[in-house]
C-alpha cells in the first residue's frame, strides 16, 4: 500500500496544496486550529486578526477562487490608506501625496527627487536598499518616510537588504505624479490592493476556514507538531512520537526551522538556514469603547511611535466589534537589531495611539490582547538567493517540496501562499508520475 503526501503545516499554503492534490494524504498542523499566521481571535466579540490582512490578488485563478470560496461572505471596499507624519495625515503612498506636509516638507521632497530623477546613471548600482531608496527618491522624501519608515517595519540596518524583491511593493511614481500630488489632494487608486475584500463575518480566519471546507477533515490533523524528519526512511516523527511514513513530503515550515529537524541534514544546509534574517512580529490588539472613530482602514507611522502600523479592524467589516466599538491592531517589529520591550507594552501603545489622535484620553479600552508572530516577515539580504538555493538543491535531492512564504524564503501574501500549495500539489503529481520535478524547481516570487 503506498504511503500518503504528508503535508507540514496548515496555513494557507499547506490548505491550497491539500486543496488541489489527488490521492492520499494528510495535513499536520501543530497549532490547535489551521489558519497558520492568517488565524483570527475573537475576544468578547472582538475579532483580531493575527496582524492586519485583506484579500486582493492579481491572479486569475485565485480571482475566481475567492468567491466560490467565499461567497456572499465578503465585504468588498475602497482602501483608505493614510501616512502620519509631521502632525498631519496624508494619502498612501507617501512618495506620491505630500500634500498638506509642511512646505519646507514639501520643498525638500520635490528638489530631492528632481535631484534623483535627473542624476547621472554612471557608475555602479546601488549597493543596498538604504542606497536604493536615496537614489531613486531623493533624499527628502528619504529622509522624511522611506528610510524611517522602512527601518521601523523591517527592524534591520536597512544597509543589510537587497532590493531585488520590491516588484510592485513600492511604489516608484513619476516625477508628474509626485509634483501633482503635492499641489492638490492624492487620488487613492494607488497600487493593486486599492480595492480589497475582506470576510463579513469570522474575520480572516473565515477565508481559512472556507478552505478548509472543501477538504476532507479526517485527513487535517491539529495539535500535532512535526518534531524530526529522516528522508532516507521517508518518515516524520510527531511530538508524542509516533512515526508516519509518506511518499512525497511538502513542507510550510520555516527553511530555519525544517533544516534543524532534518535527522542528517548536512551542516552547508544548516548554516545557510541559521543565516536567513527574519522579523517577529508583535501585535498589540485593541477593542475600544467608541465607535467610528476614523474613517481610514491603516495608517503608517514612520516617526516615534512603538508600532509602525495601525490596522482598524473594525473598519475591515462592521462585525469584527460588537455595535458601539471599535477595534485596533497595533503592528510592531522586532529582531536582534531592534529589540522591544515587552513589559507594560499595551500602556506605550495606548499613550502613543493617544498622542497621535488614535484615541481620547477618555477611551475606555475593553480589551486587550497582546499577539506574537515569530516568523513575521522575510529579510531579503545580497546573500539570501545563495542561501535558499543551496537548501533547496538539498530538500529537492531528498523528495522535500518545501514551499511558501517562509519555506521559500519570499514576500508573499495569502494570493501567493494557496499558488505556492497549488504549485507544490503539481510537483508532488509530476513527481509520483515519474518527472522527478519538486516544487522548489518551479516556484520563484511572484510577480503580482
Amino acid at each position: 500500500m503506498a504511503e500518503p503526501t504528508i503535508i507540514i503545516g496548515g496555513g494557507p499554503t499547506g490548505l491550497g496544496a491539500a486543496l488541489h492534490l489527488d490521492g492520499d494524504w494528510l495535513l499536520f498542523e501543530r497549532d490547535g486550529r489551521i489558519g497558520g499566521t492568517c488565524q483570527t481571535d475573537v475576544i468578547d466579540g472582538f475579532a483580531f486578526d493575527h496582524a492586519g490582512h485583506i484579500v486582493f490578488t492579481t491572479d486569475p485563478y485565485v480571482q475566481a477562487l475567492i468567491p466560490d470560496l467565499l461567497g456572499d461572505n465578503i465585504h468588498w471596499q475602497t482602501r483608505e490608506s493614510w501616512v502620519y507624519s509631521k502632525g498631519v495625515f496624508t494619502r498612501y503612498p507617501f512618495q506620491a501625496n505630500t500634500y498638506g506636509l509642511p512646505v519646507e516638507v514639501v520643498k525638500e521632497c520635490l528638489l530631492g527627487l528632481i535631484d534623483a530623477t535627473y542624476a547621472s546613471q554612471d557608475g555602479p548600482p546601488p549597493a543596498n536598499f538604504e542606497e536604493w531608496i536615496v537614489r531613486t527618491f531623493g533624499q527628502g522624501i528619504a529622509d522624511h518616510f522611506m528610510l524611517p519608515y522602512n527601518r521601523k517595519v523591517w527592524a534591520v540596518p536597512l544597509t543589510l537588504m537587497s532590493y531585488d524583491w520590491m516588484s510592485d511593493r513600492v511604489m516608484q511614481p513619476r516625477i508628474d505624479q509626485v509634483l501633482e500630488g503635492a499641489l492638490r489632494p492624492g487620488v487613492k487608486d494607488w497600487g493593486p490592493n486599492a480595492r480589497f475584500g475582506y470576510p463579513l463575518r469570522g474575520g480572516f480566519q473565515a477565508y481559512m476556514d472556507a478552505l478548509m471546507s472543501r477538504l476532507d477533515a479526517s485527513r487535517v490533523h491539529t495539535g500535532r507538531a512535526v518534531t524530526a524528519i529522516a528522508p532516507r526512511r521517508r518518515t516524520v516523527t510527531l511530538a508524542d512520537g509516533e512515526e508516519v511514513g509518506y511518499d512525497q513530503l511538502i513542507s510550510t515550515m520555516p527553511l530555519p526551522v525544517l533544516a534543524r529537524l532534518i535527522d542528517d541534514a548536512p551542516a552547508a544546509v544548516r548554516d545557510a538556514a541559521a543565516g536567513l534574517l527574519s522579523t517577529t512580529v508583535v501585535c498589540v490588539n485593541l477593542g475600544i469603547d467608541r465607535a467610528d472613530i476614523t474613517e481610514k482602514h491603516w495608517i503608517y507611522y514612520p516617526e516615534d511611535t512603538v508600532f509602525h502600523r495601525i490596522f482598524v479592524q473594525s473598519n475591515a467589516s462592521p462585525y469584527n466589534a460588537p455595535p458601539g466599538t471599535s477595534a485596533y491592531i497595533c503592528e510592531i517589529t522586532t529582531s536582534p537589531y531592534k529589540p522591544l520591550e515587552r513589559e507594560g507594552l499595551v500602556d506605550r501603545v495606548v499613550a502613543d495611539c493617544q498622542r497621535v489622535g488614535m484615541l481620547a484620553p477618555d477611551d475606555e479600552i475593553v480589551v486587550s490582547q497582546v499577539v506574537e508572530i515569530p516568523y513575521g516577515y522575510v529579510i531579503y539580504t545580497p546573500d539570501r538567493a545563495r542561501q535558499v538555493g543551496l537548501i533547496q538543491e538539498y530538500l529537492r535531492g531528498q523528495g522535500i517540496h518545501s514551499v511558501g512564504r517562509f519555506g521559500e524564503w519570499c514576500y508573499y501574501n495569502s494570493d501567493h501562499a494557496i499558488l505556492a500549495g497549488k504549485r507544490a500539489a503539481e510537483a508532488v503529481r509530476a513527481a509520483q508520475a515519474g518527472e522527478g520535478r519538486a516544487a522548489g524547481e518551479t516556484v520563484g516570487t511572484p510577480a503580482g
